[in-house]
């Protein structure tokens, strides 16, 4: 917990005033915060998240991706790869752990539709980049947002964020269907 909170602070005093965004999502067991923003003047993106299940304890993560184009054109592709540092709480295990997770994310906008965009993301930490008592970690999602106002998106997606632990059953923090909404500023 503290070395999310030390890397919080580190990316908070590097960024610059650009497009902030906040998400919130969440579905019958779980929901989930994010904070991101971009640094100033590098093609470099952070954020920081935290997931509560009602069964199955919290995850907390901060990423650090290089974002830019993945596709010129009318309609671009936007994404990012990099690394996710994870903590999770398996309150129904009792046991906890951290992982590095290496990944990334993208963004598509429809180029006939432009309120409609997909986007999803993918990180995975294995045993080998986790430890205390997790074994793995995975964060997956894909969304389909529609843009309801310039600063603002609302969207359905499926998710899947999930540890294993050492002596405990993998502790599922989000699974199948999550509804949302995404805030820039």
């Amino acid at each position: 917990m503290r070395v999310l909170l030390v890397l919080a602070g580190l990316l908070w005093s590097g960024a610059g005033v650009l497009a902030d965004e906040v998400n919130l999502s969440l579905n019958a067991d779980s929901v989930r915060a994010e904070y991101a923003r971009p640094f100033a003047s590098r093609p470099l993106q952070w954020d920081l998240g935290w997931m509560h299940h009602t069964d199955n304890g919290d995850a907390l993560h901060a990423s650090l991706n290089v974002t830019g184009k993945l596709k010129e054109g009318g309609a671009p592709i936007t994404g990012g790869v990099g690394l996710r540092l994870a903590y999770t709480n398996g309150d129904a295990s009792n046991q906890t752990g951290y992982g590095l997770a290496v990944g990334g994310f993208a963004h598509y906008v429809f180029p006939r539709y432009d309120r409609l965009s997909l986007r999803g993301h993918a990180y995975y930490a294995p045993g080998v980049l986790s430890g205390n008592d997790m074994e793995e970690y995975q964060d997956y999602a894909l969304q389909l947002a529609y843009n309801v106002l310039r600063e603002a998106d609302a969207y359905v997606g499926l998710r899947y964020v999930s540890a294993d632990y050492e002596e405990a059953s993998s502790a599922n923090y989000s699974t199948w269907l999550h509804v949302g909404m995404a805030f820039r500023f």
